[in-house]
């Protein structure tokens, strides 16, 4: 037996191998990295489009007079605090290649950080759309009547307000859709890539 032969055989088949493994991990980061980023981006638009509502609020609050002011300072703080709650779990996205830390478990990490910031949005979505129609109600009389004491006190306010929730609540169904048209096959094809790591 010609041992160095042998050497020599293991180490090219063990060379060969390790090629292999390491272009596997790169084309599976690479495919990750541009799904995250796909990702990221989105989530940063819907992020955005928070503040594109809230600024032109608080905008408003600083001009009108009476107690509008206060309501539409409610609404900007209500915002604001969602949108805190979505970049605390946003910047827990990694997408650098860390060769430290295991790739499954980065992108268990950064998809539930995902699904974490879209559930403050749907809870968001399912409190304050059904309450939209009687907002923008409350604030047209605020505008027109200054106070909220005169508003609450005006005939059927209560009843209006009721109506007008009511009609927000296909808006809850319409605004699912359209969640799930953006992120669920990307959510999926993440989930997916995961469980391929897992095998």
């Amino acid at each position: 037996m010609n041992l160095e032969q042998e050497w020599q055989n293991l180490s090219v088949e063990f060379n060969s191998k390790a090629d292999h493994i390491n272009i596997a991990n790169i084309t599976i980061d690479e495919k990750s990295h541009h799904l995250l980023q796909d990702l990221i981006f989105k989530l940063k638009w819907k992020l955005r489009w928070i503040r594109i509502i809230d600024l032109p609020v608080l905008a408003m609050a600083f001009v009108v007079k009476g107690d509008l002011k206060f309501l539409l300072l409610g609404i900007f703080i209500i915002y604001e605090i969602s949108r805190a709650f979505s970049i605390k779990d946003f910047n827990k996205i990694k997408t650098g290649i860390n060769y430290n830390t295991d790739l499954k478990q980065v992108l268990s990490d950064n998809l539930k950080a995902i699904k974490r910031i879209l559930k403050v949005e749907n809870i968001f979505g399912y409190i304050f759309i059904p309450l939209s129609g009687p907002i923008g109600l409350l604030a047209y009389r605020l505008y027109v009547y200054e106070t909220f004491d005169m508003v609450l006190s005006l005939p059927h306010f209560f009843l209006q307000l009721i109506l007008v929730s009511l009609m927000g609540i296909p808006l809850i169904y319409l605004a699912k859709k359209m969640n799930d048209n953006i992120f669920s096959k990307p959510l999926k094809e993440l989930n997916k890539k995961i469980n391929d790591l897992m095998n």
